[in-house]
């Protein structure tokens, strides 16, 4: 085998483990922010630590362009008003469908389509479907989320959602993030 067919090998080889590890991540993502059932927590922290230090989180029609939360301390401060049973957003259940990655050197563009099951309080219940954009670098301990914006979708509410489903915790006095720009 030839120097150039085996660094094309290598090249291609590195790009499909960094595609896998970019695809185990938003995996990890989506199932830290799932819950509300069988005794699991929507929200939870952990969902943070696929993101960088100075990351940041764009929600179309909750935050206008440049405007989301920014760095560790106001994505989290953003986290924690709508983490948990005792939360304004106690149910929800999200996943990506079919996610196209593309990777150049140490960055990477990731985007998908996600649904969402989710339900405010003293809401109906929500289905909806959202295109999301994710960038990522590659840091010391993997790729991580360098910005995760939801570029916009539709959803429409259902009577009830349906399954073993947390008793819902008091509604805790909540301050939610704003930007202070």
């Amino acid at each position: 085998m030839s120097e150039s067919t085996l660094a094309a090998l290598e090249a291609r080889l590195r790009e499909l483990e960094d595609v896998r590890e970019i695809n185990e991540l938003f995996q990890r993502w989506h199932h830290a922010c799932t819950g509300g059932f069988s005794g699991k927590e929507a929200g939870r922290m952990e969902a943070l630590e696929c993101l960088t230090e100075d990351a940041t989180i764009e929600l179309k029609g909750m935050h206008e362009p440049g405007k989301g939360p920014r760095g560790r301390e106001q994505y989290t401060k953003f986290w924690e008003y709508f983490v948990g049973d005792d939360g304004p957003l106690p149910y929800v259940f999200q996943t990506a469908i079919p996610t196209t990655v593309v990777v150049t050197g140490d960055t990477a563009r990731e985007e998908h389509s996600m649904l969402c099951f989710a339900q405010l309080r003293g809401m109906k219940p929500s289905i909806g479907l959202s295109q999301r954009i994710n960038d990522l670098v590659r840091t010391p301990k993997g790729w991580r989320i360098s910005k995760t914006t939801i570029v916009g979708g539709i959803s429409f509410n259902v009577d009830e959602l349906k399954g073993p489903l947390n008793a819902l915790k008091p509604l805790t006095e909540r301050t939610p993030w704003k930007y202070e720009g």
